[in-house]
């Protein structure tokens, strides 16, 4: 059985502290909007989903929990303040055994949206899933975005539990062939020469404006590595199925800046592509 593995140490995992009980009137507020959580906050998400408060993190705001099947996680809050208290963003993830592959993690970033999976260098697989909160959620909205993350990390355990082949059955290509990937065009400054330029396919996109303008514009090169399992979708615009869409806003909430719309639900998440992609382009929005 796939579980999370000593490489969740080496993600800034420690034993520390041990679980306190919290009760439930402490957090009466569980249903009303904040806009930052505490670690006090972090460890109710944890207990209010009847898991145990394990560990802290070794560095780093946040702890180690763990449920009745042994699924041991992190969760870590991010974008926090000079004091360390207050985090308006919150990180769920946790480290699947195995030998998996980039083209194993574009399957499972292709089959769900509501979890990014990164394949780490020694086959171990990465899921993981990040909350804004500074535009307002409830404690009661993040424990279940960790009841998700738990349940998605669960059926891929389970699907892929014993022994990784050596060979996947069918080639990267193959796997991937049916996929309803949007690969633009090769419009890009330095389209076929052998190098993905489109900021979707890069972790870090959002820090080169170079890759950031070239979403959408090197699909050959981008496509054939994709397609040979070398480089990984991280994001995926979707579709201009929106009900807002095509108004020049962006109404995806994965995305913060000035270019965003004041919409506050994730009913928008990869349903206004067009107007993500320009403002993305434009620098006006960033991944959160």
């Amino acid at each position: 059985m796939k579980r999370l593995t000593a490489s969740l140490i080496a993600l800034g995992i420690a034993c520390g502290t041990q679980a306190q009980d919290l009760h439930a009137q402490e957090m009466d507020r569980s249903r009303d909007l904040v806009t930052s959580v505490t670690t006090t906050e972090m460890r109710y998400i944890i207990e209010s989903a009847d898991f145990t408060v394990q560990d802290d993190l070794s560095t780093g705001i946040g702890f180690v929990g763990q449920d009745a099947n042994d699924l041991v996680f992190g969760v870590q809050g991010k974008a926090c303040d000079d004091a360390q208290i207050n985090c308006s963003g919150l990180e769920f993830f946790l480290v699947l055994e195995g030998r998996f592959s980039a083209a194993d993690a574009n399957q499972i970033n292709q089959r769900w949206s509501a979890i990014k999976a990164t394949a780490l260098d020694n086959g171990e697989m990465m899921l993981s899933r990040y909350v804004i909160i500074d535009h307002g959620q409830t404690l009661e909205n993040l424990r279940l975005n960790l009841m998700t993350t738990r349940a998605i990390a669960m059926q891929v355990r389970e699907e892929t539990d014993g022994a990784a082949p050596e060979e996947p059955a069918t080639s990267a290509a193959e796997q991937v062939a049916a996929s309803a990937l949007d690969w633009g065009d090769d419009s890009g400054e330095y389209a076929k020469d052998a190098a993905c330029d489109d900021a979707r396919f890069e972790p870090d996109g959002d820090d080169w404006s170079y890759q950031r303008n070239h979403v959408l514009r090197d699909a050959t090169d981008c496509r054939a590595l994709y397609e040979q399992g070398e480089i990984t979708l991280y994001l995926d615009f979707g579709d201009n199925s929106g009900e807002y869409a095509d108004d020049e806003t962006c109404d995806d909430s994965r995305f913060t800046g000035e270019g965003r719309s004041i919409l506050e639900t994730d009913s928008h998440i990869k349903r206004d592509a067009a107007d993500c992609i320009a403002a993305y382009r434009a620098g006006t929005i960033d991944r959160s």
